[in-house]
């Protein structure tokens, strides 16, 4: 026992030396091709991040920084500068910062071992592991000020080759796309800058930028720029903040915090033709639902698109749900977005498509059948074979009182809607629109006064 105690020892000893002699080989980096710094970026060089170059990979120190021996260091890539020391201390006198972070780890174990996984096949520094915790507390469904989601927190016009949005899916909110674009960016910056906290910088604050405040300041490296203030307020902050939660997040059980050894969940997809109620599909799987809402949390409904899905699963289920999505009694119908128009009902609805009025009540909360407002979208299922909704008769010939005055007014309670009012009135959406100088798609409010017949 003791000689093996004192091999084990000796190893770890081993591995920590080696960490602090430097994870990134000097020789690996003089192997990353050289590339001129340019003004812009081509469509095609954003389209597709060069993976294949020889990006510095970082010595994984995983077991050193569980145990309880040596400093705490970051990869050799980072130097903790005096600005990276004020936010470390500033996380260790903050209770609440301290618990945000436990907070954010704790999102991020669903997704651990995809995130850890990929850093290693593109050859990222470990570290990179931390950033959403500044990024987004690696909430999938944070949203910031400028309109940036997920956890790696894309905006609408930088999502793309890598993820769409849609009536179905907004896949900025998928850990699985969205880990893979946030590393073909960072991936794509180093290529271009040839300095990892340049990369970061240009993650934050776009990459032209970067090369521009890079290519009028040559010679200079990160703390230099951003000591002179010539990147954002935002991005200056940003990267030491992200150090230093890196360098906390690293060292949790010498902080006093519970370490999770247990392993992490292993996601695979499976193809989907066809789409699928996740609720339901859970229940006859015999699984949580959570369990594949965690996964799948681009969904803007919880069922899947029509066809072509990728269905995120635990490796442990895969077998159990593939085996009740084979079972052609268990797959869903088609299922349609319905934009509610003038005179729609929930009845017609029904009608038109087969489901009880309670179904369609059921698969969109808080809809009321009284109370729909033009525009808003419903989830109906189809339940008979038929083409997309038409209203019988149009609107516009509905006016019941053309020849009928405005002279009354009635005032908007809680639930109306111009189609509900007009009804009662028995005239036509489109001239009580008309006559109180609205459109028909507009929305009204409780209080307002309408002129009616």
């Amino acid at each position: 026992m003791g000689w093996y105690l004192f091999r084990r020892k000796a190893l770890i000893y081993l591995m920590i030396a080696f960490f602090l002699e430097g994870g990134y080989s000097s020789g690996e980096q003089e192997r990353v091709p050289e590339q001129p710094a340019s003004m812009s970026i081509s469509r095609k060089d954003q389209k597709s991040a060069q993976r294949s170059l020889f990006i510095p990979l970082s010595y994984d120190v995983t077991s050193v920084r569980q145990s309880h021996c040596g400093p705490e260091v970051l990869s050799s890539v980072f130097t903790l500068e005096p600005v990276v020391e004020e936010n470390y201390k500033r996380i260790l006198k903050s209770t609440e910062d301290q618990i945000r972070i436990q907070i954010a780890l704790e999102r991020a174990k669903p997704y651990a071992s995809f995130i850890r996984k990929k850093i290693d096949e593109y050859r990222l520094p470990p570290e990179i592991f931390y950033l959403p915790i500044v990024e987004s507390l690696y909430n999938p469904f944070a949203r910031s000020p400028q309109g940036a989601v997920g956890i790696w927190q894309f905006m609408a016009d930088s999502m793309h080759p890598w993820m769409v949005r849609n009536e179905w899916v907004d896949e900025r909110r998928d850990f699985w796309k969205s880990t893979i674009g946030a590393f073909e960016k960072l991936s794509l910056n180093y290529r271009y800058t040839k300095d990892w906290l340049f990369s970061l910088a240009a993650y934050n604050c776009g990459l032209n930028r970067v090369l521009y405040v890079m290519q009028t300041n040559p010679g200079k490296d990160y703390w230099k720029i951003a000591e002179a203030r010539l990147l954002p307020r935002e991005t200056r902050a940003y990267i030491p903040r992200f150090l230093a939660v890196a360098r906390y997040a690293a060292y949790l059980g010498r902080k006093g915090f519970p370490l999770d050894w247990e392993g992490n969940v292993q996601w695979i997809q499976i193809p989907l033709s066809f789409p699928v109620d996740l609720r339901v599909l859970a229940k006859k799987a015999g699984i949580s639902l959570e369990t594949l809402l965690v996964g799948n949390r681009e969904l803007q409904f919880p069922i899947t698109p029509p066809k072509n899905y990728a269905l995120k699963v635990p490796e442990q289920y895969a077998e159990k749900i593939q085996r009740v999505l084979n079972d052609e009694k268990n797959r869903l119908l088609d299922f349609v977005v319905h934009t509610v128009g003038p005179g729609d009902t929930l009845y017609d609805l029904s009608l038109h498509f087969g489901p009880p009025i309670s179904m369609l009540v059921d698969y969109n909360p808080g809809v009321r059948p009284e109370a729909l407002q033009v525009g808003m979208k419903l989830l109906i299922p189809k339940l008979k074979d038929v083409g997309p909704f038409k209203r019988s008769i149009p609107v516009s010939t509905q006016d019941l009182s053309s020849a009928e005055p405005f002279t009354n007014t009635y005032m908007v309670q809680e639930g109306d809607s111009l189609w509900s009012i007009a009804r009662s009135f028995r005239t036509s959406v489109d001239r009580l629109a008309r006559e109180n100088n609205l459109r028909t798609e507009d929305p009204i409010y409780p209080g307002i006064t309408l002129k009616v017949p």
